[in-house]
Formats: C-alpha cells, structure tokens, sequence
C-alpha cells in the first residue's frame, strides 16, 4: 500500500471578474486497483486578479504544507501548466506523479468533486 496526496484545483477561470480557487488535497492509502482508506481531506481557498505559475505553485506549497507523510504527490498534468516532473520535484521536494493506474485516478477523482463541489457551494451554486 501507498500513502499518496491527491491535489485538484477548481476555479482556474474568471469568475466575475477575479480568479476563485479552490484547492483540495486528499491524504489516500491506494493499491494499483483501488482506494484503501482515505485518511484526511483539506481545502485552500484563494482570490486574485491574475492566474500565474508562481501564485499557483506558492498556494499549492501552501497546502501540501498542511499534509504529513506520504509517499508522492499525485495530480493531473495541467494542474501546474504542463512543467515536467523534474521541476516540480525540485519545487515541492516530493515526486508529482500524473495518475496512472485505477486507484490514482479514483484518489484525482475524489479530490476534483471536493475542490469543485465546495466552489461551487462557497460561490452560491
């Protein structure tokens, strides 16, 4: 078993004028074919006028800083502007894995209906 932090952000589009993210990271136990135990879920909610790499890669820092021990970090490509592994490794000290297997991707599964689902409650839809 592998203990990995799913991340998804919601809101990477204007929205009245301003950028509304919402960030879910997802602590999972996962085998290859399934989620085991999810062992904790937290948001980060953030607001700007402008949408760029460095506020995206301070506000995820910003909530990995809130997880503890786990293995990598699981999330899809576009989250960070397609950057490569390699550099993303060097930003946040923890291997970022796209999901590939059928337990990655229910663990960016749960973490995209959290991150969407409480925007869209914070945003009154």
């Amino acid at each position: 078993m592998i203990k990995v932090l799913a991340i998804d952000i919601s809101g990477r589009h204007h929205h009245e004028g301003k950028f509304f993210r919402v960030y879910a990271g997802v602590l999972v136990e996962i085998l290859a074919d399934r989620i085991v135990h999810v062992e904790k879920i937290d948001i980060l909610v953030k607001e700007s006028k402008s949408q760029k790499l460095r506020d995206i890669v301070n506000e995820m820092k910003e909530l990995i800083s809130k997880f503890e021990d786990f293995d990598y970090i699981l999330c899809e490509k576009g989250e960070f502007f397609n950057i490569d592994n390699e550099m993303l490794y060097s930003i946040f000290k923890k291997k970022v894995i796209f999901p590939k297997t059928r337990g990655e991707k229910e663990a960016i599964n749960i973490a995209h209906h959290v991150s969407y689902s409480f925007r869209k409650y914070l945003i009154g839809r």
